[in-house]
């Protein structure tokens, strides 16, 4: 069987002030023509389907129709909610949709169930894992490994992790899977992944992470939440975000086929995604960035321009625009050192005249002295200055 491994849409973000709507729109176009052409059995979510919890009304309807038209399609859908999803309003229809194999799990309300699954080449045991937060667990849920005895349910409540809620919620599930192959869909911070800037933080304090180990047996393991694409065994896998989120996602967005077969046996292969739009930084003075003649791609992509000018930059994001029309956030940089404080020369400020302290200020702050004009011109107003207060 042929399984399609995705997560991470976060329909209806932006990227600063600029709307991903097509982007996200383009992605799921592409999508359902990739799952047609390469005759996907399964496709998986794994969580993060909207970037907020109550999201706007276009997102809403932009998952809607990508969820008709993959079943139209003929594939089987297994989607769970992420940390940014309100999984009490993504599943509020999961036994009715369950009819149409397309099959939507958040939060505790199904944990510790297997979905019995039947392919052309066999039988498929899913165990799906949505975001679980600890504090919202059951009380009834089993105690963590070692606290069993335990009958404070506020103090189990209290030592709750996430590693701890998903080691409960696969144990559940274990004796009830019974056939030759295995997949869990989970979404989690699997120790040993790699994060980029755009993730919500799932916990302060690292008690955020799960071991890899608690995947042991299950045939693939299909992983959302870190954006990046990546391998943290040869089996449990994030397949990443299909579009860039943040300027740290310089990297080639993809989703993951696997080929399993009826033992569980599966080989994986990265397809990049072609739309969307990348991101990119540059940076240097504003003139150097003006003179510079990007390419198309560079100009289609979100930018980030760090500007390294000593001086007042003005109107930079208008002048920016007609050589970067995507230019998103402007970073100043300038080489003037940040708290530079009254030392060296400046530490003698008693017994300098005002002229000599602007010009010790000027080149600390600088790092080089002012030239013949900048000089004048900051003489010429001390001066005045003096004037007008005698």
């Amino acid at each position: 069987m042929r399984i399609l491994h995705t997560s991470d849409w976060h329909l209806g973000r932006s990227f600063g002030p600029v709307s991903l709507h097509d982007d996200q729109r383009a992605f799921i176009d592409w999508l359902v023509e990739l799952c047609a052409a390469e005759r996907i059995d399964l496709v998986v979510v794994a969580g993060d389907i909207y970037d907020r919890a109550i999201p706007p009304t276009e997102a809403v309807v932009m998952f809607r129709e990508a969820l008709v038209r993959l079943q139209a399609a003929g594939h089987t859908l297994a989607v769970i909610t992420g940390n940014h999803d309100g999984a009490d309003r993504v599943a509020a229809y999961d036994e009715l949709m369950d009819v149409s194999r397309v099959y939507v799990r958040g939060g505790y309300a199904k944990i510790g169930e297997v979905i019995h699954l039947t392919f052309a080449d066999g039988p498929l045991d899913l165990v799906m894992l949505p975001f679980l937060d600890p504090q919202a667990a059951p009380d009834d849920m089993a105690a963590p490994a070692g606290e069993e005895g335990d009958d404070d349910a506020f103090a189990r409540r209290v030592r709750r992790t996430h590693h701890s809620v998903l080691e409960a919620a696969i144990a559940a599930a274990q004796p009830h899977i019974s056939a030759p192959r295995t997949l869990a869909v989970s979404h989690a911070f699997v120790a040993g992944g790699e994060a980029s800037d755009s993730e919500r933080q799932l916990t302060v304090g690292g008690t955020s992470t799960v071991a890899v180990d608690l995947f042991d047996g299950f045939s693939y393991t299909a992983l959302g939440h870190l954006h990046r694409p990546q391998q943290v065994r040869p089996m449990v896998r994030y397949s990443g975000t299909p579009l860039a989120y943040s300027f740290s996602e310089e990297h080639a967005k993809s989703v993951t086929i696997l080929e399993m077969d009826a033992k569980g046996a599966t080989t994986i292969t990265e397809v990049p995604v072609p739309v969307g739009r990348p991101v990119r930084t540059i940076r240097g003075t504003l003139d150097e960035l003006l003179q510079v003649r990007p390419t198309a791609t560079a100009a289609h992509s979100l930018t980030r321009a760090i500007l390294t000018d000593a001086g007042v930059v003005i109107d930079a994001k208008q002048k920016l625009s007609a050589v970067y029309p995507n230019v998103v956030e402007i970073v100043l940089d300038s080489p003037i050192q940040e708290g530079a404080g009254l030392t060296g020369a400046l530490a003698d400020q008693r017994t300098m005249s005002p002229v000599e302290v602007a010009d010790a200020f000027w080149k600390e702050s600088v790092g080089e002295v002012a030239t013949p004009s900048q000089a004048q011109l900051l003489h010429t107003a001390i001066v005045d200055a003096e004037g007008k207060v005698a």
